[in-house]
């Protein structure tokens, strides 16, 4: 009977050990939805163009499935740009657009390549 209390107390505290850096996690209030812009402007440059060819991937990606026209007016665009030319011309859209760094970089780099294909027409 000793040993199974005993257990019990230590599962218990062991327990309780753990609740608090449980809880505290969910205090934060993050969203965890998407990266905003201040957490990519930390990142190191590996990082950030790690994460710009996966950007680049969905943006295509999606262009070509909902729509082809804009999918061919981003190939023409992009077509001969290295990824650090893009990382470029995001990161001076960024520096254009400080108000704006707590918003998603997904939908930031939507709207610069956006910005970017108008101007080059």
């Amino acid at each position: 009977m000793k040993r199974k209390t005993i257990l019990l107390l230590v599962l218990l505290l062991l327990f309780l050990a753990l609740l608090p850096n449980y809880s505290q996690g969910q205090e934060k209030n993050e969203i965890l939805s998407f990266t905003p812009v201040n957490k990519y402007l930390n990142w190191t440059e590996i990082e950030k163009m790690c994460y710009l060819r996966g950007l680049i991937d969905m943006f295509f990606y999606e262009a070509s499935y909902y729509d082809p026209k804009l999918y061919s007016s981003l190939e023409a665009t992009a077509k001969d740009m290295s990824i650090g030319q893009i990382k470029a011309i995001f990161d001076k859209f960024l520096e254009e657009h400080p108000e704006k760094w707590h918003w998603s970089a997904a939908g930031l780099f939507w709207e610069a390549m956006m910005e970017l294909m108008i101007n080059e027409k």
